[in-house]
C-alpha cells in the first residue's frame, strides 16, 4: 500500500521525506471519465505522483526471481509538485470523492492559475471516503503548521452540502454554574442524614 514511501526509500534517498498520506487515484476529465491511474503521496513539502510502467522490463515478469519487491518493481515516480504551487479543492458528487488541483504562480507574483485544473477521483473502493477525509485533514494541518503554505486551501467550490476546511465549525466549552437551588438528590440525601 505504501508504494510512494517504498520507492522514495529504495530509489530516491536524497530527496526522501516521510509521506503523510498516499493512495490510488484516477485522473478524470470534467465529465468524470477516467483518463489515467496514479498513486499520489503527500509530504509536508510536495505532492509525489507515481504510476505503473509494465513495459519497463518487456515480457520478463519474474520480479521475485530477482529479489525485488513486486509492489514497486513496475512503479515509477513521474512527477513532483511543490506545495507552494498547488491549490487543493475537495468535493463530493453523489458517491464519488474528488480532489481538484490547480497550479498557481510562485509566491511573490500575482496569483494566477497556470493550467487547467486536474481532477482526481479517490480510489480504494470501500476506503475512499476515509482517504478523502484523511487528505483534507492533512492538507489543513500543513496549512496551519507551515505559514509558508498559507495559500493552500481545502475549500470545496462545487458542493454546497460539503463542509469547507476554511469554515470548520469550532465549539467553545461552556461551563454551567452550580445550580442555586438544591437538586432532588441533595434534598433526599440531606433528609436521610437527619434520621441518623
Amino acid at each position: 500500500m505504501f508504494r510512494v514511501q517504498k520507492v522514495l526509500l529504495d530509489e530516491f534517498e536524497e530527496i526522501y521525506e516521510p509521506v503523510l498520506v498516499e493512495n490510488p487515484f484516477t485522473l478524470v476529465d470534467i465529465r468524470g471519465v477516467g483518463l489515467r491511474q496514479y498513486h499520489i503521496g503527500l509530504t509536508c513539502n510536495c505532492l509525489l505522483f507515481g504510476c505503473d510502467n509494465f513495459s519497463k522490463y518487456g515480457d520478463e515478469l519474474s520480479f521475485v526471481d530477482r529479489g525485488l519487491d513486486p509492489e514497486i518493481e513496475s512503479f515509477e515516480l513521474v512527477s513532483i509538485l511543490p506545495l507552494q504551487l498547488v491549490r487543493f479543492h475537495f468535493f463530493r458528487k453523489s458517491n464519488r470523492y474528488l480532489m481538484m488541483l490547480n497550479t498557481v504562480a510562485p509566491l511573490g507574483k500575482p496569483e494566477t492559475m497556470l493550467e487547467h485544473p486536474m481532477i482526481f477521483e479517490f480510489g480504494g473502493h470501500i476506503y475512499k471516503q476515509h482517504f478523502w477525509h484523511t487528505w483534507r485533514e492533512r492538507v489543513a494541518t500543513i496549512r496551519v503548521m507551515q505559514p509558508l503554505y498559507s495559500q493552500i486551501t481545502g475549500s470545496s467550490p462545487f458542493s454546497s452540502s460539503d463542509v469547507q476546511l476554511d469554515e470548520e465549525p469550532t465549539v467553545q466549552v461552556q461551563v454551567h454554574p452550580v445550580p442555586r437551588t438544591p437538586s432532588v438528590y441533595n434534598a433526599c440525601h440531606a433528609a436521610v442524614g437527619d434520621f441518623g
